[in-house]
């Protein structure tokens, strides 16, 4: 029986903080707030969200059906419910392209669906856009359902509510199972300046 976490893990609000998070607490993820995509699905795609946001965060309902339609497969819609030790996320839409990966999750918590063990990793790559207030890149092992074999990169990005309050994340997330991580991790190290995984910090 799945534990649902009576707590979620304190907020992430910058790059810098995520990375040295996921270092300390071994999480198979880095952050690039530079945004420098591999995919050209997610480079589109935050070309979308940047021509939305000339006047500000985009609204959640700015993202029509049409205009997300040639990244739906690859795309998923967070909300967040909540505040603070309060705050919760739920998942509004999951294209089938994720489904195939993590199963049918719409409609469903975080804490109802993610094993209690990478609760905080997806809660930082939620929090973090919403707090920063624009979008972040992010590469990983899929890990959360046993698939630790394929690398992700993920696009993250803040949307706003009818009422403006910064609560949907706009997901998107392309898969590889071609390139194994430690391979990816090192050059995405490199293109970031950080501290090899096996370098000692001072």
């Amino acid at each position: 029986m799945l534990t649902l976490s009576k707590t979620p893990p304190a907020e992430i609000a910058s790059a810098t903080t995520f990375n040295e998070t996921a270092a300390h607490d071994g999480w198979p993820i880095l952050c690039d707030e530079g945004c420098g995509f591999d995919s050209a699905m997610l480079s589109e795609l935050l070309a979308l969200w940047q021509d939305e946001a000339k006047d500000g965060i985009p609204a959640r309902d700015a993202m029509t059906a049409r205009k997300l339609q040639p990244f739906m497969r690859n795309i998923a819609i967070y909300e967040r419910i909540g505040e603070g030790a309060m705050r919760r996320y739920r998942v509004r839409l999951l294209g089938s392209g994720i489904v195939h990966y993590y199963g049918e999750l719409t409609g469903k918590y975080f804490d109802e669906a993610v094993p209690q063990i990478y609760l905080p990793r997806w809660y930082g790559v939620s929090d973090l856009p919403l707090l920063c207030g624009k979008p972040v890149r992010f590469v990983l092992r899929a890990d959360t359902f046993d698939k630790s074999y394929m690398v992700a990169e993920y696009l993250s990005a803040p949307l706003t509510s009818d009422s403006g309050l910064t609560k949907f994340v706009l997901v998107g997330m392309v898969f590889d199972g071609k390139r194994p991580w430690n391979v990816v991790e090192a050059e995405t190290r490199t293109k970031l300046g950080l501290t090899p995984p096996d370098t000692p910090l001072p």
